[in-house]
């Protein structure tokens, strides 16, 4: 009877193991290109050089980030039930999420604090971006100084465990990625304090502070005459971004809050880690969260002008660098015509020239014309 729960708790059907390859890899391929678009719209386009957009990039980097080690390694670990990968990255991958995540939430909390400054405050000065880069980086000094404990606490280890195959149990040693460094009551102090720094004392911060822009933007009546047009429309801007802003931290708190569950209960249970389908809850709750780092993009394009416009600007220039065959038929004819022009007048046959001008002018027609 072991043996068999043994071998449905942690042996996963090839369909479940393709199913989720491709849900974790497509969330991993577009959280990388959006939020490396995001990174290089607000890099070269001047007029997104705001103060908050220069958190939204770093909000978009700490996503790259996920998306490149987190996603890809920690995925395959799970199910593979084993560490496959370099012994170094044991301590690295949870260190580098731990940083990711505090990333993304202090930055959110630090967007939410400088909209409410210039909502609330209007007359205040506005924070200077020279300020905003001291503000992103103690917001990295502070992530890595809370993700610390995870570098030192995980190591591989060789670990016994029972294998049935072909009807036969035996015992194999296999590398796992466990907590080596830490004592059990100081690992489930550490994660009690991630749960409050990443998310709890973050979101009724900004919880508060929205709340109150709320009630002064939407407690505002928009001036009535035309002479206060501007005014109208200053106010309709601010409520967009206000919108988008709350929908951004939504979907980050409604994604990450089952694996935070997940993570106390871890904690607080063990014995929750011999439920027959734990896995499969597990996997459900990781994928969640981790798909956060794909939907900040599709968010900006649709609730951000600017954004959706820069992002329509790069997909066309992007589009314009490979020519259809069209546009390839008429560069070649273009080209073949200048070399013509130059070469008719070494033999002094300007006329023919003109007549070969002519007749290429009656063979191509008019659609070409149109598309020059």
């Amino acid at each position: 009877m072991e043996e068999e729960e043994f071998e449905r708790l942690y042996s996963a059907p090839v369909g479940l193991i393709i199913l989720l390859s491709i849900l974790y890899g497509l969330i991993s391929i577009l959280a990388i290109i959006g939020n490396c678009l995001v990174i290089w719209i607000v890099a070269t386009a001047k007029q997104m050089h705001t103060v908050t957009n220069m958190y939204i990039a770093n909000l978009a980097f700490a996503d790259v980030i996920i998306a490149v080690f987190c996603i890809p390694f920690q995925f395959q670990a799970a199910l593979l039930q084993c560490w496959n990968l370099p012994w170094f990255m044991c301590a690295f991958c949870p260190f580098v999420q731990a940083v990711s995540v505090n990333v993304s939430v202090f930055t959110l909390t630090a967007i939410a604090v400088d909209r409410h400054r210039a909502i609330i405050n209007p007359l205040r000065a506005r924070r200077t971006k020279f300020a905003s880069k001291l503000v992103i980086i103690s917001i990295w000094v502070a992530a890595l100084t809370f993700a610390l404990p995870c570098a030192i606490a995980f190591r591989v280890e060789m670990l016994n465990e029972r294998v049935k195959e072909d009807n036969i149990v035996y015992n194999v040693t296999r590398p796992f990625c466990a907590n080596v460094n830490l004592s059990e009551n100081e690992l489930k102090t550490y994660r009690y304090t991630l749960v409050f720094v990443q998310y709890l004392v973050p979101f009724c911060v900004i919880s508060f502070v929205y709340i109150q822009m709320a009630i002064n933007l939407w407690g505002t009546h928009a001036p009535g005459n035309a002479q206060d047009s501007r005014d109208i429309t200053l106010l309709k801007n601010k409520k967009r971004v206000i919108k988008m802003l709350i929908i951004v931290v939504v979907a980050f708190g409604l994604c990450w809050l089952p694996l935070q569950l997940y993570n106390i209960l871890y904690v607080t249970i063990p014995e929750i880690n011999e439920y027959h389908f734990i896995s499969i809850v597990w996997f459900g709750c990781d994928w969640l969260a981790m798909s956060n780092s794909c939907y900040n993009p599709f968010i900006y394009g649709i609730y951000n002008e600017k954004f959706k416009r820069e992002f329509k600007n790069r997909l066309k220039a992007c589009c314009s660098r490979f020519p259809t065959n069209l546009e390839m038929e008429d560069r070649t004819l273009s080209m073949y015509t200048r070399v013509s022009s130059l070469q008719w007048p070494l033999y002094g046959h300007t006329q023919r020239n003109n007549m070969f001008d002519n007749r290429r002018r009656e063979t191509i027609g008019q659609p070409y014309g149109n598309d020059v």
